[in-house]
């Protein structure tokens, strides 16, 4: 018997010139995500499975080490509210132990700069993750930003300074990672996600897209 289904709800969100944090923190929880960025909404489309992988595997080996160590906490996609004009969700976002006060577990939220966040950078993200959310975590204060690109597997560190974000680490697919942050750390990301590929070998973008 063939059964009506209801059609889905669409969330209209008011139009507003500009949306303060109160507005923000009106929402429904998602799906659909947003992120607040300087009075606006910014829609956060699901990721790709790759970038999920890489999440999952990067913050589960980060995870291991600061807990193996006892210095701090790793989080995938928690709220970072960076000011009153900010909330973003990092892919992955690192809390050290001393500053653990900054986090809300009744808001499940960071309010104020973490220590570390991690962006996986895709095509679409590119432009963001590497001028917009680049400038606005150094405008935060974040001591260390991480860009990884989500094809290639090159990893970039930035380690905040007086004259602002500086490059301080750079490995490509099949290299091994020692973060500045993390002096004891070793990641080889193509091995954590199970892929062979040589050191200074780029993955092609039809392994990438299968993946």
């Amino acid at each position: 018997m063939a059964v009506a289904l209801k059609p889905l709800v669409e969330l209209r969100l008011p139009a507003k010139p500009s949306f303060t944090l109160a507005d923000f923190n009106a929402l429904p929880e998602g799906p659909p995500d947003y992120e607040l960025d300087g009075g606006k909404l910014i829609a956060m489309p699901r990721p790709h499975p790759r970038h999920q992988k890489i999440v999952m595997r990067l913050g589960a080996a980060l995870d291991q080490h600061v807990s193996a160590h006892a210095v701090g906490y790793v989080w995938p996609e928690v709220d970072v509210e960076l000011s009153r004009r900010r909330v973003y969700v990092p892919d992955l976002t690192y809390l050290a132990q001393e500053r653990r006060d900054i986090y809300s577990e009744s808001r499940g939220r960071i309010v104020g700069a973490p220590d570390l966040v991690v962006e996986i950078v895709s095509p679409a993200s590119a432009s963001r993750d590497r001028i917009a959310k680049f400038n606005a975590y150094r405008e935060a204060g974040v001591p260390w930003y991480w860009l990884i690109d989500s094809q290639s597997l090159a990893i970039e560190e930035y380690a905040l300074t007086p004259q602002g974000y500086l490059a301080v680490t750079r490995v490509g697919a099949g290299e091994t990672f020692r973060p500045q942050l993390f002096p004891e750390l070793a990641i080889d990301l193509a091995a954590l996600l199970g892929e062979a590929v040589e050191p200074g070998e780029e993955l092609s973008e039809e392994d990438a897209a299968a993946e």
